[in-house]
């Protein structure tokens, strides 16, 4: 009898351990299962491919920092790719939380805007055989082509000018920009050094433009801070956070090396 008791116990024993461990493992597949559900969705316009800062397969120096400043606050960067005036419409209707590579000036209303966190230099760029450019006043009767909402970012000298220049036309397509200043179908192009160099690499290396074009970049322009803009102050507060944390810890830095390394020294 005593033996059967102690059979009895030590089955009990067990039964209650298994449970428990069962129990246990519930709990911890639940937590991460809660950890995963708590990620909140942020949609987050990037405009239309412009790298080496974003790339639509989902990454680029803009993507990637935008991406980690926000991941510590539990957030989850959902890529929407749109020419900038377009990602405009969609965060006034607030189908967006968030747009990047903004300033102040933008035209956005209601949002709430971060601490810088990247730049562009752009440049007056022509061939070396074209005109001759020294300052903003020499764009005033060239045929000019900028980026998208450049009126607005390079400054209100640059804005009055060539908003009375009937040649002056912007392209949300920056590729295209490249193609026709190297094929002399514009005179200036007006678009960040980097984005030029990757665009000019590429049409060469697909046969489209001659790698012998020599160009001029003018340089007339400063350096262009640029914000992300949210529709929550909330958000706006955690990216301010998580982008101090990139820059103390060194990350930031590593963002810029990864593409310096794959593509060209890029300014910053």
């Amino acid at each position: 009898m005593r033996s059967v008791i102690i059979i009895c116990l030590s089955l009990i024993f067990l039964f209650n351990n298994a449970c428990a461990q069962t129990i246990t493992q519930k709990e911890s597949s639940t937590q991460k299962e809660s950890s995963v559900d708590k990620a909140k969705p942020i949609r987050v316009i990037f405009s239309s491919y412009t790298p080496p800062y974003v790339f639509e397969k989902g990454n680029g120096i803009v993507i990637d920092i935008v991406t980690e400043a926000l991941k510590p606050a539990g957030y989850k960067v959902i890529p929407v790719f749109l020419p900038l005036g377009r990602g405009f419409k969609m965060f006034a209707d607030r189908k967006i939380e968030a747009t990047s590579v903004i300033k102040k000036n933008s035209g956005l209303k209601n949002a709430f805007y971060s601490d810088y966190f990247m730049q562009y230099h752009n440049y007056a760029i022509t061939l070396k055989s074209g005109p001759r450019v020294d300052s903003i006043n020499d764009l005033a009767n060239l045929d000019v082509i900028a980026f998208q909402n450049a009126y607005l970012y390079l400054g209100k000298a640059y804005g009055q000018l060539v908003t009375s220049n009937p040649h002056y036309k912007e392209l949300p397509n920056q590729k295209i920009q490249v193609l026709m200043l190297l094929s002399g179908r514009t005179d200036v192009a007006v678009m960040d050094k980097s984005i030029f160099r990757f665009y000019k690499n590429k049409l060469i290396s697909e046969g489209k433009v001659s790698a012998k074009v020599a160009v001029v970049l003018n340089n007339l322009f400063e350096p262009t801070r640029y914000r992300t803009a949210f529709i929550d102050h909330h958000i706006r507060d955690a990216f301010n956070q998580g982008f101090k944390k990139l820059h103390e810890s060194g990350r930031y830095d590593e963002i810029y090396e990864n593409y310096i390394n794959k593509y060209f020294d890029i300014p910053r």
